[in-house]
């Protein structure tokens, strides 16, 4: 009786270590790994809010100020959270030629719509206003004064087509600029050309390391892989669109980085000569009218037709559909849409669906 009593203590004694080993050993271990849901969390915690602009040109010569991109700016500024202005131009001696207007300033803010006004460059003046060290500063000082006193919520820096010698001397600029911007709490984005399956000449110039470092963030103008006076084809054909996509995310960040989705096409005489630009609605109406058949090439993902001796590239709903399901993949700080006004109204539910901003 003594003996089975020693046996059974024995046995709890046992077992009570047992469960406290169990315990220690648990209590040692890794806390576990956060869900890939959590990270996601995380990452878009760290991102700045995700932007939607829209590109803004003034009417057309001759035509009432409310035309243009106007009416989309009011119709889907809901799904929008900038505009970009196309207002301004940088002159030989460091001024600023302006296309401003008090209507659409004031139509936009009151529709709560931030504004990042382009500066642009005009070929003859290139040299002066980014490779002359005093037309440089000038310029720089002359933007930083519009944006500060018009109150602006940052600028768009647009030099286009800059031969490859001014590639330093564009990141100059901007590393002069940046640090000004930043003082007066404003936002500093430039668009750049894409860099993959693009001709030196014209993506030479744009330096995305360099850039990145002075601005907040870079616009990749992902458009006119087919331009005006190249052979016909589609704007913006989703391979070539995710490669640029890619090499930008991977060089620069992906919360450096606005996708630019074309909104537009062209209209190319099959004989040669160059291509008309055509809004959706153009591009439509004369289908219409030819009795053309639209067809889409679900290689590239754009609708296209032919009419006469014509062959007709443009952008529609289910076109940017795509380009916007790539950028799903590589969750980019925004898109800008080139521009307003030329849109199939329905991108923008599909905006709201796919992309959609954030405050």
């Amino acid at each position: 009786m003594r003996y089975s009593k020693v046996i059974t203590v024995l046995v709890l004694i046992i077992f009570v270590l047992a469960a406290l080993s169990l315990v220690d050993g648990c209590a040692k271990k890794p806390a576990p790994k956060p869900l890939p849901g959590d990270l996601g969390n995380q990452r878009s915690a760290e991102k700045p809010p995700r932007q939607v602009i829209g590109y803004y040109e003034n009417p057309w010569p001759g035509t009432p100020e409310k035309t243009g991109s106007f009416p989309s700016m009011k119709t889907f500024a809901k799904s929008m959270s900038a505009v970009g202005p196309f207002w301004y131009s940088a002159e030989k001696d460091g001024t600023l030629q302006t296309k401003e207007s008090q209507l659409v300033y004031d139509t936009a803010k009151g529709l709560g719509l931030k504004m990042y006004p382009l500066v642009t460059n005009k070929p003859d003046a290139t040299d002066l206003v980014i490779g002359d060290a005093g037309i440089r500063s000038k310029t720089i000082d002359n933007i930083v004064k519009v944006v500060t006193e018009r109150n602006y919520d940052g600028v768009n820096i647009d030099f286009e087509l800059l031969p490859q010698k001014h590639r330093d001397n564009l990141t100059a600029f901007m590393a002069e600029l940046y640090p000004k911007m930043k003082a007066a709490n404003k936002t500093v984005i430039i668009s750049v050309f894409p860099q993959v399956d693009v001709t030196p000449d014209v993506a030479g110039a744009y330096d995305y390391p360099a850039l990145a470092k002075n601005a907040d963030f870079l616009q990749i103008m992902l458009y006119d892989h087919h331009w005006s006076t190249s052979p016909p084809g589609p704007v913006a054909p989703v391979d070539w669109y995710e490669k640029n996509v890619k090499y930008a995310v991977d060089t620069i960040g992906a919360n450096k980085v606005i996708a630019g989705i074309s909104a537009y096409g062209y209209d190319w005489p099959k004989g040669g000569g160059p291509g008309k630009d055509v809004t959706y609605v153009d591009a439509i109406v004369k289908a219409e009218q030819k009795g053309a058949q639209i067809e889409y090439d679900t290689a590239s993902q754009a609708p296209h037709y032919s009419y006469d001796d014509h062959e007709v590239w443009f952008e529609n709903d289910k076109s940017t559909a795509a380009k916007l399901d790539i950028l799903a993949k590589y969750d980019p700080a925004g898109v800008a849409i080139w521009r307003l006004g030329q849109e199939q109204p329905e991108i923008w539910p599909i905006i709201d669906q796919k992309f959609p901003k954030q405050q």
